[in-house]
């Protein structure tokens, strides 16, 4: 399956708006049910399932965002069946419900931008816990003549970053950071970055922003006190939306500030 992951991937964008399952999608590749959902998670690191609803609601949003859609409008359009299920499954990854996503973005993005003035760094761990924590360094690399506003980066339970980091911090004028807090557990390290830009929107559709990770899950303790570079690309077709309110993470959750 390694070989036609990135097939599969793109056909699952393609058809976002059917009303297509994972077992039509097994059956189109030749694959039974179970065995497509095995191999999805164990190449990807999330599920197929996840994956696929992630995209409905990345559909979703840039409708009602983008092309100021009805919310209603656009989750039919984005496959889903009844809007409460859309806006329960919305509030579930990004944090807000739909209606209030549309209607807190020019807050929010105000919030960014001073933050994007300072030069302090947040830092936020889900539970803060003195033993069995563990440390974690991590290096940003950006492209020559990139021009940074924020850079988000986190230790995730899944490499789908659709639900709140277990550590994240937001890098502001800054290329290094050390985790503290660090719990024990398998995780994955992702990043994405957000270009200086006066549209509010770039910080809420995160399609075109820069993004990386680190090449493999990092286990603690087995990896505490590494030193991890993240070189940040271009987004590809195949990757994973991410839905996770980064401007909400950064006004409600981020509890600690670093000099």
């Amino acid at each position: 399956m390694k070989e036609t992951m990135t097939a599969i991937l793109m056909y699952m964008q393609k058809h976002v708006s059917d009303e297509i399952t994972i077992e039509d999608i097994a059956v189109h590749f030749g694959y039974s049910k179970y065995h497509f959902s095995r191999e999805f998670k164990k190449f990807t690191g999330f599920s197929a399932a996840d994956y696929l609803s992630s995209i409905k609601i990345e559909q979703a949003k840039q409708d009602f965002l983008k092309k100021q859609r009805s919310i209603t409008d656009s989750s039919f359009d984005a496959g889903f069946s009844s809007l409460g299920t859309f806006s329960t499954m919305f509030a579930k990854k990004t944090g807000l419900s739909p209606r209030e996503y549309k209607n807190q973005v020019e807050s929010l993005y105000d919030l960014a931008k001073n933050y994007d003035d300072t030069t302090s760094t947040s830092y936020y761990a889900e539970k803060i816990q003195e033993e069995d924590s563990y440390q974690l360094s991590v290096t940003i690399h950006y492209p020559k003549s990139y021009q940074t506003s924020i850079t988000f980066v986190g230790l995730f339970n899944s490499s789908i970053p659709n639900h709140k980091p277990v550590v994240g911090t937001a890098l502001q004028k800054k290329v290094q950071h050390t985790f503290t807090h660090v719990p024990k557990g398998k995780y994955y390290l992702l990043a994405c970055s957000i270009e200086k830009t006066f549209n509010p929107l770039r910080y809420f559709v995160l399609d075109d922003c820069l993004r990386g990770k680190a090449d493999y899950p990092l286990q603690f303790p087995k990896d505490s006190s590494k030193e991890i570079d993240i070189y940040l690309r271009e987004a590809l077709p195949e990757d994973p939306p991410i839905l996770i309110n980064l401007p909400k993470l950064l006004s409600d959750t981020f509890k600690f500030r670093n000099p």
